[in-house]
């Protein structure tokens, strides 16, 4: 990489600064806001333009953004609604790819049908990315949530067997609809049985292996062995790398280190931030640069009509598909919400947002085909996907949280706040048994015992019977480590402390306050 291009990317990290704050200050979610600061960015003059190699965009983001959505994913409430989240990761891929294959290769000119199942691959799976924070911020029932989430993490999966199955043909020039529906079954058990071994094998590293910083190297290997494995064996990459996320997800309390969670959880954020930021930057910059290439070959009045058809086959495909749902007894049936309600159908339509996957996908999509010939068609397939992550996703994702005020949505936290309060109570008496039995055993003397019990008790009672005073004793809370805060930096600055003693007891203070923030947002 050059050293302009190096200069680039430090340019857009820096960037991201700026615009995801003001983000965060207009209350909008932030890849909007990157994906219109990127457009912004691409009439920028002189902006040297970085040139990905395809065979490396899917490997470089997707395994961290799968792996570290597998792992934050609510699993527990997907599995209850396992028979919708497969119908929309699996069913529906199907049908977006098949209606937006169908409407391009018919409306655009001598578009072969290879590159029209790869443009309608693309843009099959959602992100949930912008959705997301619209949905947890206006409390949406813990079941829609779970199933957006659900929906998008393993859609991707789906989606990129076709897109592959569909890229091979447009390469190749042959198209094998047999032998690719086999493989696409084949491809997806195979990843799955990947995902689960390596995750195991993960777990055992873990188990036996307690230096933090090693833990943190099985983590950071994880995604991307499961996903160069899986590929290597000609399966599904992505579902080894959410299978193998799911699975460790169920294990890591018990065999990472407090410590090493800590330290991994800021550091897979950070990755997941930064790489998504990169990604939706992108959309905005390429779709300018990528607009004047097709420019070049067709009017814009066409292009125009192009995008239109191909975003309104994408959403109506989506919001016909979901809305149906609603009247399919089956569906309902696999769901532990029977029946279910069709305004929580519809924002589960409207969140079909489109982004990095999506991305990553119309970026790798190679140049030339076997023989060395121009891969046709390929800028404007790139330039109808951007068209529909910005459609979608700053459209879809402004017009939100407007719907969901509109439809007036009963408030779905009290099954969260119950399950808050009873893990709360719990969590209690299990202390004060422990308590009990230390004191038996002489472990403890009964002053502490009786300090330490009077905590545990009154936490369990306001818990369990007092819900309403907590806030009140966040709050306290809350201005008593504000106040440690600053007196540790004055002792510094008075040299009573030096800088080594500053960090380690504020890391203690600032970990404590986002455990009671996090607490107080589900109360």
């Amino acid at each position: 990489m050059a050293q302009a291009e190096v200069w680039l990317l430090v340019g857009l990290f820096s960037v991201t600064i700026p615009l995801v704050a003001l983000a965060q200050r207009a209350n909008i979610a932030y890849p909007i806001v990157l994906v219109v600061g990127g457009l912004i960015l691409g009439f920028v003059p002189g902006l040297p333009q970085i040139e990905f190699d395809p065979n490396l965009v899917l490997l470089i983001f997707l395994p961290p953004l799968l792996y570290w959505g597998a792992i934050t994913a609510p699993t527990d409430v997907m599995r209850a609604n396992a028979g919708q989240i497969w119908l929309l990761a699996i069913g529906l891929v199907i049908a977006t790819t098949v209606t937006v294959a169908l409407i391009a290769h018919a409306s655009i000119s001598h578009l072969a049908w290879p590159m029209a199942f790869v443009l309608g691959a693309i843009v099959a799976p959602t992100d949930e990315l912008a959705a997301l924070p619209v949905l947890q911020k206006m409390r949406m029932p813990r079941h829609l949530v779970a199933i957006v989430v659900g929906e998008s993490l393993l859609n991707d999966a789906s989606s990129l067997i076709l897109y592959a199955a569909a890229l091979t043909a447009a390469v190749t020039g042959v198209f094998r609809l047999g032998p690719d529906v086999l493989q696409f079954f084949l491809a997806g058990v195979g990843g799955v049985a990947v995902g689960l071994v390596v995750g195991r094998l993960a777990v055992e590293g873990w188990r036996r292996i307690k230096d933090t910083q090693l833990q943190g190297v099985i983590s950071f290997n994880l995604p991307f062995l499961a996903y160069l494995l899986a590929l290597r064996l000609g399966l599904s990459g992505v579902l080894a790398v959410i299978f193998a996320g799911i699975y460790v997800g169920r294990f890591t309390p018990l065999v990472i280190t407090p410590a090493a969670r800590l330290q991994l959880s800021g550091y897979w954020e950070t990755v997941v931030f930064l790489a998504n930021a990169l990604l939706f930057l992108l959309v905005g910059m390429q779709l300018h640069a990528v607009g004047h290439a097709v420019l070049a070959e067709y009017s814009w009045q066409t292009l125009l009509w192009y995008a239109f058809l191909v975003n309104a086959t994408v959403i109506v495909t989506r919001f016909v598909w979901v809305l149906a749902q609603e009247f399919v007894p089956v569906i309902g049936g696999a769901s532990e919400h029977p029946g279910g309600d069709w305004r929580h159908a519809l924002i589960a339509a409207w969140s079909g947002l489109r982004g990095a996957v999506s991305l990553a996908a119309a970026l790798a999509i190679p140049v030339t085909m076997l023989g060395g010939a121009h891969l046709p068609h390929r800028d404007l397939v790139i330039f109808l996907t951007f068209t529909v992550i910005v459609v979608t996703m700053v459209g879809g994702g402004l017009t939100l949280p407007l719907v969901i005020r509109r439809l007036e949505v009963a408030d779905g936290s009290a099954e969260q706040d119950e399950d808050v309060q009873r893990g709360i109570v719990g969590m209690s008496e299990a202390a004060l048994t422990r308590l009990d039995q230390l004191q038996r055993d002489g472990r403890i003397d009964a002053e502490n015992a009786r300090r330490l019990r009077h905590g545990y008790e009154h936490r369990r009672r306001h818990a369990d019977g007092h819900p309403e005073g907590e806030r009140a004793a966040f709050d306290a809370e809350l201005e008593v480590l504000h106040a440690e805060r600053a007196a540790l930096v004055e002792m510094r600055q008075r040299g009573e402390i030096d800088n080594v003693v500053l960090r380690r007891l504020q890391r203690v203070l600032d970990i404590t306050e986002e455990r009671l923030r996090h607490v107080a947002t589900t109360d």
